[in-house]
């Protein structure tokens, strides 16, 4: 009877491959969900079975000898929710999309971390790759303030994390303790450091105002073209206005659907990768749309009363999207976590990449960016007594610090203690793929940089998450270690942006002639002369820019705002004929507690000068 079914399922599989790409790993996929389906009492074991109701419209329909064939194909689409199977019709099987029902707890899952198909080998690069270049990897998490990484200490009182990973690559390699965003936001932030722009030319003004521009070239496509493997996991952001195509129908990719993740990679230069939304923008709708939303929904949890619940209805109620009830110590868990799911999935690029050519991975964390939900596991592991430093400037304890008690459930609440646990999963996370680097001999010959996309505020001056020019959101932890990189800590400013330029120096490739990115490579090899690069370090979003320069062993913070700086911390300025501007001492003052534009207005009239040229003449007319 299985070799039966198995026949079955063969010759429906072989009529599914003029529109299903990957059909090799769908031909395993299905074998796999086939096990799944037959090996338990569920309902697929019925040969007559009619399940999942008859009012959704089917998005395919296929004839099958039975009703197991026909659950098999449906445990094979990362599409399919149900199915129907009525032998009085022709087609007998329809696949259908949605929820899956709670009978269908059994139903077989793609397994490992990977559940949508490969994307076809993309042509050969137009030139091979430079002698004796290192492998390169960018591990970047999300909304990571700069003072949280185990280093800095803040003036409130030492952060207690525990970062073995992060701190043995600053040992060996640079760490960079003034590193800035370009803007700090995702969908800006990135698109600046893909496209080497600052953001006032990066084309992406908000997170939700446009996807990247595909016509403009990215330091992927330029890495791509001199002969690397170029490859991206998790929330890149870079189609985050459509969610990957989405909401657009995926406008001018005929192939792409739902969970493929395939939408502009090719034209943004990836050859390969697992692409997905992040936190909230995973559960925005009560079905899925992305790659680990239909991961979830191909898995089931018992909860602790016993009921049988998708990964995904779970998720969704520890997001506060479903019944509270779904969401416990059992269906909440690490090998759930998103991202724990991007570690798997950048593990799997790296053993699938091609081996006769140099790579370059970016590993897209969803975490530490809020909400701060974790696991039990990791709420338990920061519940040990530390005690994690309140706010600067927040009498209203908006993110409090303080000892956590463990509960032993998930905790969704907004405290310092669940971003530390979530960063120290991080941590943990950084070794798994490095172990894997290592475990190819390849870690020798790769350069690691981490970093983030910009900060959380974390409660600082009684705000939270990001989007100001204030410290806790435009500065981030910035580490590179490999081949090359001199043991040093540097404490000038320095731009996240300028990764792309340096992943290109390092290539031994030539910047394409639209970027503005600079090469960190200079300094990362030791030529610290304020001639080896960028004079300022300019940031800005919305109705602020700002610039930053070290003078004298100081870095000094120059912002303009038009009309009122963002969410400003209590002792900021007032403005004054439309604006208002505000110079920092970051260096001694890195909270930006004390306006120094009273006592330097030698600074202020230097720096102006390095703003763009309406905000230049904003500040400089009406508040000199």
């Amino acid at each position: 009877e299985q070799s039966r079914i198995n026949m079955a399922l063969l010759a429906s599989i072989g009529s599914m491959l003029a529109w299903r790409r990957g059909a090799l790993l769908l031909w395993a996929a299905a074998f796999a969900a086939a096990a799944g389906c037959l090996a338990d009492s569920n309902p697929c074991n019925a040969s007559n079975t009619v399940s999942g109701g008859t009012s959704v419209v089917a998005y395919r329909k296929f004839n099958t000898d039975d009703a197991a064939a026909c659950c098999s194909l449906c445990a094979s689409q990362d599409q399919c929710g149900h199915f129907t199977f009525n032998p009085k019709k022709q087609p007998n099987c329809h696949l259908k999309g949605g929820p899956l029902r709670q009978q269908f707890d059994t139903k077989g899952a793609v397994s490992g971390p990977v559940v949508a198909p490969p994307p076809p080998p993309p042509p050969p690069p137009p030139s091979p790759p430079a002698k004796g270049v290192p492998n390169l990897v960018l591990l970047f998490p999300d909304q990571w303030r700069f003072d949280w990484a185990g280093f800095n200490q803040a003036p409130s009182g030492p952060i207690p994390l525990n970062v073995p990973t992060l701190k043995s690559l600053a040992a060996k390699g640079t760490r960079f303790s003034q590193a800035y965003v370009p803007a700090p936001v995702c969908a800006p932030s990135r698109s600046c450091l893909a496209s080497g722009r600052q953001y006032d030319d990066a084309g992406v003004p908000s997170n939700f105002a446009n996807d990247y521009p595909i016509n403009q070239t990215t330091f992927y496509s330029v890495l791509r073209q001199h002969g690397y493997h170029t490859m991206t996991a998790g929330k890149d952001d870079l189609t985050k206005a459509s969610q990957l195509g989405s909401r657009t129908k995926y406008d001018g990719c005929s192939i792409c659907k739902d969970g493929d993740g395939l939408y502009h990679q090719a034209a943004l230069g990836f050859a390969d990768g697992f692409r997905y939304s992040g936190k909230m923008d995973v559960v925005d709708k009560p079905t899925p749309h992305d790659m680990y939303g239909f991961y979830l929904r191909n898995h089931t949890k018992l909860t602790e009363k016993g009921i049988n619940v998708t990964a995904w209805d779970a998720h969704r109620a520890c997001m506060g999207k479903d019944k509270a009830d779904l969401c416990d110590a059992n269906t909440f868990t690490e090998d759930m976590y998103e991202d724990d799911y991007t570690a798997q999935n950048a593990i799997a690029l790296l053993r699938r990449r091609p081996k006769n050519v140099p790579f370059f991975l970016q590993v897209n964390f969803p975490g530490p960016h809020s909400p701060f939900l974790v696991t039990a596991k990791m709420h338990t592991s920061v519940s040990d007594g530390r005690v994690w430093p309140p706010a600067m400037d927040d009498p209203k304890r908006v993110t409090p610090g303080g000892t956590c008690a463990s509960t032993n459930e998930p905790d969704g609440a907004a405290t310092r203690c669940n971003y530390a646990a979530e960063i120290e999963n991080l941590d943990r996370l950084f070794k798994t793929v490095l172990d894997e680097i290592e475990s190819q001999d390849l870690l020798e010959n790769t350069v690691v940089c981490v970093s983030s996309d910009h900060g959380e505020m974390l409660g600082d001056h009684g705000d939270t998450a990001k989007s100001k020019p204030w410290q806790a959101s435009a500065s981030v932890p910035l580490v590179c270690a490999g081949p090359g990189i001199k043991q040093q800590v540097i404490d000038r400013p320095v731009g996240t942006i300028d990764l792309g330029a340096t992943f290109i120096d390092l290539a031994k490739a030539p910047l394409a002639p639209t970027m503005q990115t600079v090469s960190l490579v200079p300094l990362l090899r030791g030529d610290t002369s304020n001639s080896s690069y960028r004079a300022v370090v300019p940031s800005g979003l919305n109705n602020w820019r700002m610039v930053v320069q070290n003078m004298n062993g100081s870095s000094f913070k120059y912002i303009c705002c038009k009309g009122d700086c963002p969410n400003p911390p209590s002792t900021a300025p007032k403005p004054v004929g439309g604006w208002t501007h505000m110079l920092v001492n970051v260096t001694a003052d890195p909270f930006d507690m004390v306006d120094l534009v009273p006592k330097r207005p030698d600074i202020v009239s230097h720096l102006v000068n390095f703003l763009p040229a309406e905000y230049a003449k904003g500040c400089g007319k009406h508040c000199t």
